[in-house]
């Protein structure tokens, strides 16, 4: 979540995934994808930066795949099926 200021001063919480683009004319709006806009006093490159800070922050703290991590085990290391067949009915 970034935070931003509402033109009345409101201070609010903003999942930067739900932007759809910003415009500035003059005052800094942000639509969304639901459709809703939001005017906040920030500048166009301050809220640029504050995404970006959070993209950076969310890549940090999230773990990359590491596939020898999470390797396969060997044959020798798998449990064995019981290949004996079923006893005979009566």
């Amino acid at each position: 979540m970034i935070v931003l200021t509402r033109l009345n001063l409101q201070v609010m919480a903003l999942n930067p995934d739900l932007i759809s683009w910003i415009d500035v004319t003059p005052d800094t709006t942000i639509s969304l994808l639901g459709g809703d806009r939001i005017i906040v006093r920030e500048s166009l490159d301050e809220v640029i930066a504050k995404i970006v800070e959070f993209r950076r922050a969310i890549e940090t703290s999230t773990p990359r795949y590491n596939a020898a991590a999470a390797r396969i085990p060997q044959l020798s290391e798998r449990p064995q099926r019981n290949t004996e067949p079923p006893p005979a009915r009566r």
